[in-house]
């Protein structure tokens, strides 16, 4: 198998280096990666500046790596379209933050997972809670192990998988989770005629079978992911309310 690694917090970063390492076990392994911080950019491309993409000679050892200037996503499409690497399999991450609920409308490394999903390559996307790699570095490969035992990759689908809180010195084991609920509240801090957008997350309710209780309770959340983002549920009740419409005429 063909392994495509790649992140959003840079290709210096340590949970890419976590990553490769585990990854090699299971396959041959590519590296494309940002040359710097791109978190938060979600599904961006780089599209009205030109990019630049270097090769980087024996940063990880026997591996074919590469260094571009765009974001997660754009190094998706520079390995499939342009490196044209037989990729099989696609990882992001190990990312320096979780990416649980609704981060991952924001989520660099999760997007380059949603890119993966287009050209329907399986792609798994990591993530630990911040500066939290301990747990990672004991448990990153029987994780990875158990999502290709279970043949949980698909193509046109994203596992999302996110490590417990840093509270927890190990895992309580594996939870197959839904996607719940994580808001950002936005602070501006106003330094020398600039604006930093900063803040922390307000607390929500969220149901036990949710990602964001799983690793607050110790477990590795695992979660499946589409691209499609329709609301059928909403969409019937539309074709309801039209048929209705119509009969009345």
């Amino acid at each position: 198998m063909n392994i495509l690694v790649t992140n959003d917090d840079g290709i210096h970063a340590k949970g890419i280096g976590l990553l490769i390492e585990a990854a090699r076990e299971f396959g041959d392994v590519y590296v494309v990666a940002p040359n710097s911080q791109q978190s938060a950019v979600s599904q961006g491309l780089t599209i009205h500046e030109p990019l630049q993409i270097e090769q980087m000679e024996n940063l990880f050892q026997d591996i074919t790596s590469y260094a571009i200037s765009g974001k997660p996503a754009d190094c998706i499409k520079v390995a499939l379209e342009y490196l044209r690497f037989p990729i099989d399999m696609v990882f992001s991450g190990v990312n320096d933050g979780p990416n649980l609920g609704t981060d991952i409308l924001y989520s660099g490394t999760v997007a380059a997972a949603s890119e993966a999903s287009i050209f329907n390559i399986p792609s798994v996307a990591f993530s630990t809670d911040f500066g939290c790699f301990s747990i990672v570095e004991e448990e990153l490969h029987s994780t990875i192990e158990y999502v290709l035992h279970h043949k949980l990759p698909s193509p046109g689908r994203i596992v999302n998988v996110n490590f417990p809180l840093n509270k927890f010195r190990r895992s309580k084991g594996i939870r197959l989770t839904t996607q719940g609920m994580r808001i950002f509240s936005a602070k501006f801090r106003h330094d020398e005629g600039k604006y930093w957008q900063e803040g922390d997350w307000v607390h929500v309710r969220n149901e036990k079978n949710t990602d964001v209780t799983a690793v607050s309770e110790g477990y590795i959340s695992i979660t499946p992911l589409g691209t499609d983002r329709t609301d059928y549920e909403l969409l019937e009740v539309w074709r309801e309310q039209q048929m209705k419409l119509m009969q009345k005429k």
